[in-house]
């Protein structure tokens, strides 16, 4: 029988060690899913329909209510800071990739520093500075604007922006600049402007784009620092009227936290609901973004 050889032993045992720091690492992440999918589940499954639509009851109550106002808020403040994101931080992407002045330049490597900065900052230092300008225009905004305030579903989305933003610029301007140069100067060489030229470019990067899109996603969904002194958080629906905008306004992140600290059963069960919640949007998204990457990925074999 031939023994092993010393090689042949060091592998294996370096093998078996990152295995099982691997297993040692997942586990945590693997057990905190699983609690959220049980403890939530049971929640859900034993309120369905209701506690979707409900508000949440009276803390101490032995009835749970629901996440309605939370769930509501989570879809306004992403879907409209998304809309006003996504732009913005193509539109910048694009300008500082395809520099060519001097000054566009210039411009352009200031942009660069001051999103790297924004994604040092704590988020709640983000929604505090955020609370802080709301509250300084506060006097001036109210004479056009009576019900404005700084608690409001404009500051949330205003927060969600600011924290977002910067993964979307960075990721879409790496990959424009990853472009291969004779891609770039082909495009050019058919007489397309540079507005053209970026959206083939675009067209060129659409994997890069998704993946971009559905981080800053999952970044405005799972937020929570940047919240607490710009949306603030509510347990009703918020009228719909003019002032929508410039109401306080719940979440899903900001019911986990608020109800998880209440102390009262009914508020506990709440928070393990809205976690469940957040989770399965999350997963959702991610195996939305896998898909779309996928169908991606066979196009551009097709094309070659």
């Amino acid at each position: 029988m031939r023994l092993p050889t010393s090689r042949a032993v060091k592998s294996t045992a370096l093998t078996a060690a990152v295995a099982l720091a691997f297993a040692l690492s997942v586990a945590p992440i693997l057990h905190l899913m699983a609690t959220v999918v049980y403890r939530g589940a049971t929640v859900v499954v034993r309120n369905f329909p209701s506690i979707l639509f409900d508000i949440p009851a009276a803390p101490g109550d032995h009835q749970v209510g629901g996440i309605g106002p939370h769930i509501l808020g989570t879809a306004l403040l992403t879907s409209i800071a998304f809309a006003i994101g996504v732009p913005i931080s193509l539109l910048a992407a694009v300008f500082t990739a395809e520099a060519i002045r001097r000054w566009e330049r210039m411009v352009g490597r200031w942009t660069r520093l001051l999103v790297h900065m924004m994604l040092e900052f704590p988020t709640i230092v983000i929604g505090l500075a955020v609370y802080g300008v709301m509250a300084s225009i506060t006097p001036f905004v109210r004479a056009f604007v009576p019900g404005f305030r700084p608690f409001s579903l404009l500051s949330g989305v205003v927060a969600l922006v600011l924290v977002a933003a910067p993964y979307m610029y960075l990721q879409i301007e790496d990959g424009l600049k990853s472009v291969p140069q004779h891609v770039r100067e082909a495009i050019y060489s058919l007489g397309a402007s540079r507005f053209v030229a970026s959206l083939v470019l675009l067209r060129y990067l659409k994997s890069t784009v998704y993946a971009a899109l559905s981080i800053a996603l999952a970044r405005m969904v799972s937020e929570t620092a940047a919240l607490f002194f710009t949306a603030f958080g509510s347990n009703v629906y918020p009228p719909l009227d003019t002032d929508s905008l410039f109401r306080p306004v719940g979440s899903l992140t900001l019911a986990v936290y608020t109800f998880g600290l209440s102390g009262y059963e009914n508020w506990i069960e709440l928070s393990w609901a809205a976690s469940f919640m957040l989770l399965l949007l999350c997963l959702t998204l991610f195996g939305l973004t896998k898909l779309l990457l996928r169908g991606e990925r066979r196009g551009l074999r097709g094309l070659r």
